[in-house]
């Protein structure tokens, strides 16, 4: 059964919105979020079970005003605690290896790891098939992150700082990402309805929370071989917001600025593999990485200063964004005219 060429353009509009909505509010949330980490940075662990504590109340009261969708119980829970299981195993390896990698230029280089990661698991777990042309807009999107963040890579002072075990724990923490998020296309599959994208962020937000915690705990274990860690690291936290600390001042103000934009982002993280897919997902959070480079310098330069090599980066990766829609709809148009 083929489309029609209104439903086409139609179908094809609604895709650039979403993606659209998703580039804004990761631009938005990730600066709100730098401003959360600023405060609670000594207490990753508890600021990680914070957002998502506050994301599964509020896609939760989100939830209870939509429409009930009939076809929710064909998803069984097992599989949203599946799926915050590789999201929370993602988010404990990042929390231990970002800060220890050595240089903060690595960390967005090493994350273009996921975009073969997650074309290889598609096309095994889903069958999805990929066209020449897709693949090159694939590799122009990782070259231009390339060329973002190489030059300020090998021009820092930090270069010989680098520890390579901690580069290995954050390309591990690729894998998880990226099963996550072919996973999530695969349960997404076939369920456009809005309210699916609100049930995926709540499930998953909410199972998180004891997915957090174990993956933590494993996490402390196998690095320092000691869980304490992880008490001391919610207790610290639990202090900063309400134990008056005058260097946690402002901790509240920030948590609360970022609860609804962090939420919104899952949830925009969700439609885009309802409506594209999760390679699609990959390639455009390569485009957010210079946008917020660039927005987190305009706000604040102690975050990210100012480089000239984001501007041509920038259109590279929109070039490779654009190249791999035109190859994706061409694979569409073959696979229609096969059935």
């Amino acid at each position: 059964m083929s489309l029609l060429p209104t439903q086409t353009a139609s179908a094809a509009v609604a895709i650039a919105g979403i993606c659209a909505a998703n580039c804004v509010v990761s631009i938005v949330s990730t600066c709100l979020y730098y401003s959360e980490l600023h405060h609670l940075h000594e207490f990753p662990f508890f600021a990680a079970q914070l957002n998502a504590a506050i994301g599964a109340l509020l896609s939760g009261c989100l939830l209870t005003v939509m429409p009930k969708d009939s076809r929710a119980s064909s998803c069984h829970l097992t599989y949203w605690f599946r799926l915050a299981a590789l999201l929370s195993a993602q988010n404990s390896l990042e929390i231990v290896s970002i800060p220890r990698v050595g240089n903060d230029d690595l960390p967005p280089i090493l994350q273009q790891a996921v975009v073969p990661l997650s074309l290889m698991l598609s096309a095994t777990m889903l069958r999805k098939n990929y066209s020449t042309v897709q693949l090159m807009g694939s590799a122009a999107v990782v070259a231009g992150v390339l060329i973002g963040f190489l030059p300020s890579l090998f021009t820092s002072d930090r270069l010989g700082q680098i520890r390579l075990v901690w580069v290995a724990v954050f390309l591990v923490s690729r894998l998880p990402q990226a099963a996550a998020n072919v996973v999530a296309e695969g349960f997404l599959e076939g369920h456009r309805d809005f309210s699916w994208a609100v049930r995926a962020t709540l499930y998953t937000q909410l199972l998180g929370i004891p997915c957090n915690f174990l993956a933590a705990l494993t996490v402390s274990a196998a690095w320092k071989g000691d869980v304490a860690i992880v008490l001391e690291d919610y207790s610290g936290g639990l202090g900063c917001l309400f134990g008056g600390d005058s260097s946690c001042a402002g901790a509240w103000h920030s948590v609360l600025l970022f609860a609804f934009p962090g939420m919104l982002y899952t949830l925009t993280e969700f439609q885009v593999l309802q409506a594209a897919s999760a390679t699609a997902y990959f390639l455009l959070a390569a485009l957010q990485l210079p946008l917020q480079d660039l927005a987190l310098s305009v706000l604040d330069d102690t975050m990210a200063a100012f480089r000239f090599s984001m501007l041509p980066a920038i259109g590279l990766v929109a070039a490779g964004l654009v190249l791999y829609g035109r190859g994706s709809n061409v694979s569409a148009g073959l696979e229609r005219n096969t059935v």
